[in-house]
């Protein structure tokens, strides 16, 4: 799915409500240094526009956004 790259960090948001799995996507990206990887893992649909806005808004580098069977999982670098 991702191949080899190398994750520092998930975040499991699964059952949290908009706004809160974006408001801690960006709390944790801020927390990690520039270069590490992020792995976001969400169900809430709303999380696909909010988290690539948030990377666009915040400079953060969205690597890839996979949906199956109702999980949404980000990869994110810093």
């Amino acid at each position: 799915m991702h191949g080899k790259r190398k994750i520092d960090k998930i975040l499991d948001v699964r059952g949290l409500p908009c706004p809160t799995p974006t408001v801690m996507a960006g709390k944790t990206l801020r927390e990690m240094e520039t270069g590490m990887t992020l792995r976001v893992i969400s169900n809430d649909v709303t999380t696909k526009e909010s988290i690539t806005a948030l990377c666009v808004d915040e400079g953060y580098r969205l690597l890839s956004t996979d949906e199956k069977n109702g999980i949404i999982t980000f990869v994110i670098r810093t």
